[in-house]
């Protein structure tokens, strides 16, 4: 009667076939990371400044106000703004304890990273709607800010042109009491 291979032979030979297997996921990994950083380049170079998120999936009818959701954005995270992705978890009823973890695309845990790609161009169509609804709002914003400014200016002229008559009349009444 044959036995099979030993349990420490086939650790060894089960640990050479992950060894293999780690290699070719590195690879394929450090190809999507790539692939995503050539699209935070092309979205740096819009100088957006602008945060959008998109669900990739989630559910928030439990009915006991428990949430949770899984997003692709485009945000800054840790200073640097880029493709992000975050995972959020929590209860309406108890926001205090919500649970928000945040990375930048390839830093992201590998499973979230590739159930994201799919909700890309989703994301795109998002930072679309945000850049017009934010242009919008500086327009109306700016309108407002000319108008302070146009307020504060005049009101600022009108003290020069106060401290400059004030000093006439200083300097006339002076000339006026030297001659009396």
């Amino acid at each position: 009667m044959a036995e099979g291979p030993s349990p420490s032979e086939r650790v060894a030979a089960s640990y050479k076939r992950l060894a293999a297997s780690a290699a070719t996921l590195s690879s394929a990994s450090d190809e999507l990371a790539k692939s995503i950083s050539a699209l935070d380049e092309a979205l740096k170079r819009l100088n957006l400044g602008v945060p959008a998120w998109q669900e990739i999936h989630g559910s928030d009818n439990d009915g006991s106000g428990n949430f949770w959701s899984r997003d692709i954005g485009y945000a800054k995270i840790g200073g640097k703004w880029g493709i992000a992705l975050r995972t959020t978890e929590g209860n309406h009823n108890a926001p205090e304890y919500d649970q928000i973890e945040e990375w930048l695309f390839n830093d992201a845990p590998r499973w979230l990273r590739i159930d994201a790609i799919d909700k890309i161009p989703d994301l795109i169509d998002k930072l679309i709607a945000a850049a017009d609804e934010t242009s919008i709002k500086i327009k109306q914003k700016t309108e407002k800010a000319q108008e302070l400014a146009a307020a504060l200016s005049q009101a600022a002229s009108d003290l020069v042109q106060q401290r400059r008559s004030a000093l006439a009349a200083n300097v006339q009444q002076r000339k006026q009491g030297g001659r009396s």
